[in-house]
C-alpha cells in the first residue's frame, strides 16, 4: 500500500491548500490544467473529493467534532509557526471562510456568526452565568479570547500543535512559505526530496497562490498588534483604532500580565492611539487596582479566582 502523507495544520493556516499544492504538481494529477486552487466561494475543500489524489490528506492537530482524522501510520507535514504568532494563528481560524476576500473583514455584520460561534463553543455554564443568556455579542467574543490568551499553555489545540511542531519526524513546513515564493518553492522541494514525490512545481502557480495569500487582510496586518505593543513600550505614538477584537484582547491581556493589578475595561470601546493607552496604564488609580480574575496565577500563588471560559474549536 502506498505511502501516505497528511498535512496537519491548525484551523485557518492554509492547509488544505498545500495538500492540493502536493497533489497538483504530482505526476497524473487531476488538477493539472488548474492554476489555483480555490473555488468560487474561496475554499479549496470545495473542490470534488473523488478528484483528490488518496495519497495526500488533511487534518487539523486534534481529532473529532467532525475533523479529519488524524492517521496514525501517515507521514506528517506540519504547517509550524513560532510562539510568538500565537495571535496571528488565532486569527487565521477567526477570518476562515471570508480569508481571502479583503471586502468583507471591513463589514462586521460579516463576524455576527464568527461571534456565535465562539460562544457556543465555549463552556455554557460560565457563558451563562457570567454574561446571561447570550448567543451572539462582539463584547462576550472578545472578553472569552482575552481569559484565553491570559492562560494558553491549557488549549488542548495549542498544546496538540506544539506536540507535532516540536517533533522532529515530521517535516516542519514554515507558514512564512505561503506569502514568499522562493521559499514556497523551497519547502515543496524539499518536501519533494524527503518524500520521493518528483513533484514538478509550476512557478505559475505559485505566484498564483502566493499573490493571494500575501494580499489577504489577515496576512497584511499579521504583525499589526506586535507594532503597537512595540509603539507603547518605545512611547512612540501610534493609531491603533482599526484593532480587530482579537488584537484588542490580545494586547489587553498581554499589558495586564506585565502591569501588577491593572485591568482594562470590560468591552470593545477602544483606544485612538498607543498615547491613550500609556495614559490610562500611568494614571490607573491604585484604588481600582486588585487581583486579576483572568490571571491564572498571582506572585506565583494559584489565582483562586481564575475564570476558565473554556473555548475549543468550532467544527
Amino acid at each position: 500500500m502506498e505511502k501516505i502523507i497528511q498535512v496537519i495544520y491548525s484551523s485557518g493556516t492554509f492547509g488544505n491548500c498545500l495538500r492540493w499544492m502536493l497533489d497538483r504538481f504530482s505526476k497524473g494529477s487531476n488538477f493539472k490544467d488548474i492554476d489555483s486552487p480555490w473555488d468560487e466561494n474561496n475554499r479549496v475543500h470545495g473542490h470534488e473529493k473523488n478528484l483528490y489524489n488518496k495519497k495526500f490528506s488533511a487534518a487539523l492537530q486534534v481529532d473529532g467534532k467532525g475533523n479529519a482524522t488524524i492517521h496514525p501510520m501517515a507521514d506528517k507535514v506540519v504547517i509550524s509557526y513560532k510562539p510568538k504568532d500565537l495571535l496571528f494563528i488565532e486569527r487565521c481560524f477567526f477570518y476562515r471562510g471570508m480569508l481571502l476576500d479583503n471586502e468583507q473583514h471591513k463589514n462586521d455584520q460579516d463576524h455576527i456568526l464568527k461571534y456565535v460561534n465562539i460562544i457556543s463553543v465555549a463552556d455554557q455554564r460560565f457563558v451563562n452565568t457570567s454574561f446571561g443568556d447570550v448567543s451572539s455579542s462582539k463584547n462576550v467574543a472578545k472578553e472569552l479570547y482575552k481569559i484565553r490568551f491570559h492562560n494558553i499553555n491549557e488549549q488542548p489545540w495549542w498544546n496538540a500543535m506544539n506536540g507535532f511542531i516540536a517533533d522532529k519526524r515530521h517535516y516542519q513546513f514554515d507558514i512564512n512559505a505561503f506569502w514568499n515564493q522562493d521559499l514556497l518553492a523551497s519547502e515543496l522541494k524539499n518536501i519533494s526530496e524527503k518524500h520521493n514525490l518528483d513533484l514538478q512545481i509550476s512557478e505559475k502557480v505559485l505566484k498564483n497562490i502566493v499573490e493571494k495569500i500575501k494580499n489577504s487582510h489577515v496576512v497584511m496586518t499579521k504583525d499589526r498588534a506586535h507594532q503597537v505593543l512595540d509603539s507603547i513600550q518605545s512611547k512612540n505614538n501610534m493609531q491603533c483604532n482599526a484593532l480587530d477584537i482579537l488584537e484588542q484582547a490580545y494586547i489587553e491581556a498581554e499589558l495586564e500580565k506585565i502591569h501588577d493589578s491593572v485591568l482594562f475595561p470590560y468591552g470593545t470601546n477602544w483606544f485612538y492611539d498607543t498615547h491613550q493607552i500609556n495614559e490610562f496604564l500611568e494614571t490607573y488609580p491604585t484604588y481600582l487596582k486588585h487581583m486579576n480574575p483572568r490571571l491564572p496565577w498571582y506572585n506565583k500563588i494559584r489565582n483562586p479566582f481564575y475564570l476558565t471560559g473554556k473555548i475549543d474549536k468550532p467544527k
